[in-house]
């Protein structure tokens, strides 16, 4: 395995902009590492569980569209249209580097296994020498992140309710991923889709491409990959397994309760927190919540990983029992 010191990718403005300043970003780590080029076809036949194809042939298949729906450091994601059908999808379309290559190929090796409601559904596949294309099913309704700028105020965020609905619906994703032997490892709001515009639309867990295998009784992860706020402690020690997705799932879970990240600052001080484990109720912002609730959450953001509930262990938490539809 190829370790190296871990990097910092610039902060999203999102966050700066967010309302009150509740949040911020301090960037996504990753690791280092070349690998040899994704495999690939050019024989002009269609993706399967092997291949990718050639990118001359994605504009055979599809018509891509020019308008931007949202762009990173490595990637740019647009509409695009099956010609036979005239269905829309998403294009995702990644840049090969060598600082993201292992990234990329993971990512297109665990989607094409995954099949869950709750989880992005890889349709497409196309490389040429600059790009990975991936083209998934479209959704409309917008990142769970923006749903906490929208409705945070000065005293919550989410109802109880709502917020215990996504939750219950990002573990059940999660659960089937570790029962794949697949750890996500930068599950955030960001990375939590809404299919559709509706109030009770279905989640969508997106962005593969820091996930790893990981079996029961493996050696534990060493890489310093996630996202500041919601990495555990163990990801800080590079000695973690997949309980470092409940840690996470608990992080966003007091979010969008509260409004505001349990542990807070800049990146020295978010560590320092995560380390000590120490974070605060307000009164102010936990008033009315209840206390179901804070137990879920004080289960999640356990120091000690095997103590931390499995995520079948935390679907059956009394706290959903309450708000079962």
């Amino acid at each position: 395995m190829c370790l190296s010191t871990p990097r910092v990718v610039s902060p999203s403005p999102a966050y700066t902009e967010a309302k009150h300043a509740l949040l911020q970003t301090a960037g996504t780590f990753s690791t280092t590492c070349s690998v040899s080029s994704i495999e690939s076809t050019s024989s002009g036949s269609r993706p399967n569980d092997n291949n990718t194809v050639a990118s001359n042939e994605l504009y055979t298949f599809y018509e891509v569209l020019p308008d931007i729906l949202g762009d990173g450091h490595f990637a740019t994601v647009r509409r695009c249209i099956e010609r036979s059908t005239r269905k829309e999808f998403a294009i995702k379309s990644i840049k090969i580097a060598n600082q993201n290559a292992a990234d990329i190929k993971r990512e297109v090796s665990l989607l094409r296994t995954l099949d869950h409601p709750s989880i992005m559904k890889l349709v497409d596949v196309f490389e040429d020498d600059e790009f990975v294309h991936i083209i998934s099913e479209q959704y409309t309704g917008g990142e769970l992140f923006d749903k906490i700028i929208e409705n945070t105020t000065d005293d919550h965020c989410l109802p109880e309710s709502e917020a215990a609905h996504i939750i219950h619906s990002i573990l059940s994703a999660v659960e089937y991923l570790h029962k794949c032997n697949i750890v996500h490892r930068d599950i955030k709001p960001e990375n939590v889709l809404f299919a559709t515009k509706q109030r009770d639309s279905q989640i969508k867990l997106i962005d593969f491409g820091l996930s790893q295998i990981h079996k029961v009784g493996d050696p534990l992860m060493t890489e310093a990959v996630g996202t500041p706020y919601y990495m555990c402690p163990e990801q800080l020690t590079r000695n973690y397994d997949r309980s470092c997705d409940l840690w996470a799932i608990g992080v966003v879970t007091f979010i969008l309760l509260a409004g505001h990240p349990p542990f807070a600052g800049d990146d020295s001080e978010i560590f320092r927190a995560i380390r000590s484990g120490h974070y605060v109720y307000y009164p102010e912002r936990w008033r009315g919540i209840s206390d179901g609730a804070k137990h879920f959450v004080d289960s999640l953001l356990n120091r000690d990983p095997k103590e931390r509930p499995t995520a079948t262990e935390a679907l059956e938490h009394l706290w959903f029992r309450q708000f079962q539809r």
